[in-house]
């Protein structure tokens, strides 16, 4: 089974091309990778997305595109630390789910940041929400901050001016009723001017786990309606839609209720759908947007990549709407839209003077830790390690495809044990594997390959253990020969598994001292969400010290493909 990637088309980046045979209707997810929680609009012939980005930095990437097909990242609306501050922030907190909307000439991007998961602090966040007239210049205003408390925040522009937000929340901080809310605001500074109304209550049992969230009011055909989230974010998630005369209701509910939910039937491909969004298209037709993952082999337990964004056909019966007729969402949706696009590799040599969009950091850097120069990205470490409740000197890249591999060549020469450089397969603080390189405990010249292996007690395989809610931390080192040749470094991802090499020196094939099972990324650990999904990245460390030494990674290849080992030299 074949994915596409995203086509970034920056000048620095070298593509290669791998054919797939006759196009198809392949046509989902559309922005494969981590992109929870998906908000279109379309502006002209222009559409846009912005999803959920949780505790990477920069927040919520604009994808732009001219067909419903080809998406290219063009930007992050959080781009500032004036905008998005996230030291300390817990893994899975963060920027959560947007809305993205256009109105007489500006772009609103509504969000929600939510800084602490703790029994004493689980008052929900305020809201807020940037602007922009240019969507392309990568420009957006610092936040204007709403009054409620809530997240999952929507803005909504009435016929006569008025401007309605509406958000998930409970009633209050004790007896926690939640429900869809919902009141007038002035659009210059997020002030409230009605009081916050509950205004539905979703059609599940009122319960935590089955909260009503993610709400999007439209007014279509002199009609308004409302369409949530509801049941959680697992394979009980859904859409559903209800209609009524006014932005508050009351409400009818659809009868055909719930309008998305793949998880009817847990062999389907695609699960835990919902968090939809729709539009209008250029010629009239409606499209809709959700999330989905995709378990491999049909367990749960390897959806390493997490909650993609996926495309639909929307159609009209009775003045409801139909959510791609009524079906599962599928990966091949045949005889709606030609996938135009082959799958692609991406190769980065870093001989531009910044980085691409593509690149995130983990929370906001204190300081600037990387440069590029002469080819290379140089990472400069600082204390903090993969793990650490704070920011590391740590770049990713979201995983596109189940079968990928990431390679880089590293120069490094440690000092000691504690100064380490190499790459991760990440997920979170709880959830990464690493291999790299470390020096010698005594102070020598000696250099070893250290892998650094975290799972969680509930996987299966040879990991599993019998002790519920473990987690187990295992650290192999291989000596090098060389003390100064550059290695290079891979991840080969396949659908259950990634396995973990190095090659000492360009000529030489790569050596695999690990092989983890995929669920590693893929299991929260005791107190844990599954929000986000896989990324390659790329560290170095001092390991509780600062450290003078560089790391300097020769340039960033991932490769879509069916387990594929690249062989010496195999760099372009």
């Amino acid at each position: 089974m074949a994915y596409r990637s995203i086509s970034w088309s920056f000048s620095f980046v070298v593509v290669l091309v791998f054919c797939i045979g006759p196009a198809v209707a392949l046509l989902n997810p559309i922005i494969p990778g981590w992109n929870p929680d998906p908000s279109i609009v379309r502006v002209g012939a222009d559409y846009f997305i912005a999803t959920s980005t949780f505790e990477y930095f920069p927040g919520h990437p604009i994808y732009h595109s001219k067909n419903l097909v080809d998406w290219k990242l063009i930007g992050h609306g959080l781009n500032r630390p004036s905008q998005l501050s996230l030291l300390g922030t817990p893994s899975d907190a963060g920027v959560w789910a947007p809305t993205l909307r256009y109105h007489k000439g500006t772009f609103y991007l509504a969000s929600t940041t939510r800084y602490v998961y703790t029994s004493e602090l689980r008052l929900f966040p305020r809201s807020f929400y940037v602007t922009t007239n240019d969507i392309f210049s990568n420009k957006w205003s610092d936040p204007i901050y709403l009054d409620s408390l809530g997240y999952d925040a929507d803005l909504f522009w009435d016929t006569n001016g008025d401007v309605y937000s509406t958000w998930s929340g409970n009633n209050n901080a004790i007896e926690k009723i939640y429900g869809i809310w919902q009141s007038k605001i002035d659009i210059i500074t997020g002030n409230s001017l009605t009081p916050a109304v509950n205004i539905f209550h979703g059609t599940l049992p009122n319960t935590a786990a089955a909260r009503p969230e993610g709400p999007h009011v439209y007014l279509i055909n002199s009609t308004y309606y409302l369409l949530i989230a509801e049941g959680g974010t697992g394979a009980d998630h859904r859409a559903t839609i209800q209609r009524g005369p006014s932005p508050s209701g009351p409400w009818e509910n659809n009868p055909k209720n719930p309008i998305l939910f793949n998880g009817a039937n847990l062999t389907n491909p695609v699960q835990d759908t919902g968090h939809a969004d729709f539009v209008q298209g250029v010629d009239g037709r409606w499209w809709g947007v959700a999330l989905g993952v995709r378990p491999q082999n049909g367990d749960f337990n390897h959806i390493q990549l997490g909650r993609e964004t996926f495309l639909f056909p929307v159609t009209w019966e009775s003045g409801w709407p139909v959510f791609n007729a009524g079906k599962p969402i599928s990966e091949h949706i045949e005889g709606v839209l030609q996938d135009k696009s082959p799958l692609e590799s991406y190769l980065n040599d870093f001989t531009s003077r910044t980085l691409d969009p593509s690149f995130y950091f983990i929370r906001n850097p204190y300081k600037p830790f990387h440069t590029l120069r002469a080819g290379a990205l140089q990472l400069n470490a600082n204390s903090y390690a993969l793990g650490d409740r704070d920011s590391a000197a740590l770049i990713v890249r979201k995983q596109m495809s189940y079968q990928e591999t990431f390679e880089t060549s590293l120069s490094f020469v440690p000092t000691n044990n504690l100064t380490e450089a190499g790459i991760s397969i990440y997920y979170g603080d709880m959830l990464h594997n690493e291999i790299g390189i470390t020096g010698d405990s005594n102070g020598g010249s000696n250099r070893f390959i250290v892998v650094r292996t975290i799972v969680q007690a509930k996987q299966v395989g040879p990991w599993a253990l019998t002790t519920a809610n473990a987690t187990v931390i295992t650290t192999r080192y291989v000596s090098l020969s060389s003390p100064d040749t550059p290695v290079r470094l891979t991840i080969v991802g396949n659908s259950t598994s990634y396995a973990l090499g190095y090659a000492e020196g360009a000529d030489k094939e790569f050596t695999f001292p690990a092989t983890i099972d995929s669920s590693a990324l893929s299991i929260a650990p005791t107190g844990g969400f599954f929000f986000k999904g896989a990324a390659f990245g790329a560290y170095n460390t001092g390991n509780g010290k600062p450290s003078l030494v560089p790391a300097d990674f020769g340039y960033w290849k991932q490769v879509p493909g069916v387990g594929k080992k690249l062989g010496a030299g195999d760099r372009r």
